[in-house]
């Protein structure tokens, strides 16, 4: 595979480089344009409350990340998208016409609607720090809330940057707004430049695409896309390369506690509690979360809960390959089956396991990556790849669904807390890798 993608991606360079389109010229492009679009876009969607519910049973789990599906919607038709529509799931899609006439692929760019449900959403109070110039940023003087390069590492390259930060008491929402700002001066850049030869173009925006609740309500194969690419946070050049394949364990002990303690020696009493809390700690402590990084797995215990003379032990396994995640589910089983042994009088025990995410990338078609990396080479960016340790998000999502899709940057970082803000001028840098992406097509089909 690392020799077919090295030989696409030398063969494809020189080709790219030939065919492409000087389509810069044709939208007569500025930058510093472009980043005042992006940010008054940004600040315009900031103030819609989509933060997702965490009890809802309805998808969206908010009203908020419907009006904010409405308002995109009515953007996209106002700028002349095709096929606007907003499902009863509040799942919004579009389309964008091809202007070449050669057959080339669909691709589809899409993001989230919803933000963390750990923290408000709303009136957010945005506030753009004009041409950063070093040191911290105060979002909120009163809570001593600052950005540090301590607590943000990302500002360290983000001098003369224009910074968006919320002001206080509620997450920006840059994750999935600065995407949504992006997509929609995207669109209107080709929607207004006819000329620029491009295939067809759709875009989705999903509801709760972070708890997942979204994609229930999504078949990828039915978005009629070839390709896709999904804007989520990080810094310039990035995009997701591999995620975590992820697997759900659930042990379940029964036991016998209706007995008078002193009286326990000689009787059927078994402790339930005692043999979740020893297979939570027979469970190897080497490969916990904060015992490993790069691309070595671990075993993580999400909850343990009793009900009466049964405990339930929930968890998960997160691994790169399928080989570590056999390696990681026998030792599971492994204390699982120690704690049985050592409990001979419990009423029952039992394990199962359940296939959550894939890794993406053994789905990835060549093409897909080597196609970004000379997009990326053509607008002097560095391509770097993202291992995630996560589920991968709505790409790998997409991807295991049928449609190969990859994540890229969208300038936004710290999500999800109070210290979240967006880098206008990396959104920037994520448009005209998404113009350059569209528009270099058919030279990689030429």
């Amino acid at each position: 595979m690392k020799k077919f993608l090295l030989f696409a991606l030398c063969t494809l360079l020189p080709m790219a480089a030939a065919a492409q389109q000087n389509w810069k010229a044709v939208v007569r492009y500025n930058k510093q344009d472009a980043k005042t679009k992006l940010t008054d876009k940004l600040t315009e969607y900031v103030v819609y409350d989509t933060q997702a519910g965490t009890d809802a049973d309805t998808t969206p789990s908010s009203k908020g990340q419907t009006a904010f599906a409405k308002k995109l919607a009515k953007d996209l038709k106002r700028i002349g998208a095709q096929n606007v529509t907003v499902s009863k799931s509040g799942i919004l899609t579009a389309e964008i016409p091809a202007t070449s006439s050669k057959p080339l692929p669909t691709l589809l760019f899409a993001a989230h609607l919803d933000t963390t449900p750990f923290l408000s959403g709303k009136d957010v109070k945005p506030q753009v720090h004009a041409k950063y110039n070093g040191g911290d940023i105060v979002i909120n003087p009163q809570a001593n809330l600052r950005l540090t390069q301590y607590n943000s590492p990302q500002l360290m390259s983000a001098r003369t940057h224009d910074l968006i930060t919320a002001s206080g008491g509620t997450v920006l929402g840059a994750d999935a707004k600065a995407s949504a700002a992006i997509l929609l001066t995207y669109a209107d850049y080709l929607l207004g430049n006819t000329s620029v030869a491009h295939g067809p173009v759709k875009l989705l925006f999903l509801p709760d695409a972070l708890s997942g609740q979204g994609m229930q309500k999504l078949d990828p194969k039915s978005l009629g896309a070839d390709y896709a690419y999904v804007l989520n946070a990080g810094n310039t050049g990035e995009f997701t390369s591999e995620n975590f394949n992820t697997r759900y364990f659930t042990a379940v002990f029964d036991g016998n506690r209706n007995i008078t303690p002193g009286e326990a020696m000689y009787s059927d009493f078994a402790d339930n509690l005692l043999m979740a809390a020893d297979f939570h700690t027979l469970l190897p402590r080497h490969r916990r979360p904060e015992t490993t990084a790069g691309n070595r797995g671990f075993i993580w215990v999400n909850t343990v809960t009793n009900e009466g003379d049964r405990s339930i032990v929930r968890g998960e396994i997160s691994a790169f390959t399928d080989e570590e995640m056999k390696e990681l589910s026998d030792l599971v089983t492994q204390s699982f089956n120690t704690v049985k042994s050592m409990h001979s009088k419990n009423k029952g025990a039992e394990l199962t396991f359940t296939n959550g995410a894939k890794n993406l990338r053994p789905a990835l078609p060549a093409l897909i990556l080597s196609q970004i990396q000379t997009t990326m080479q053509q607008e002097e960016t560095t391509p770097a790849p993202v291992v995630r340790r996560d589920n991968g998000g709505l790409a790998a999502a997409l991807t295991a669904g049928g449609l190969p899709a990859v994540g890229l940057f969208n300038g936004s970082f710290n999500t999800g807390t109070e210290l979240e803000y967006a880098d206008a001028d990396v959104m920037e840098s994520a448009l005209r890798t998404l113009l350059t992406l569209t528009a270099d097509w058919p030279a990689a089909q030429d």
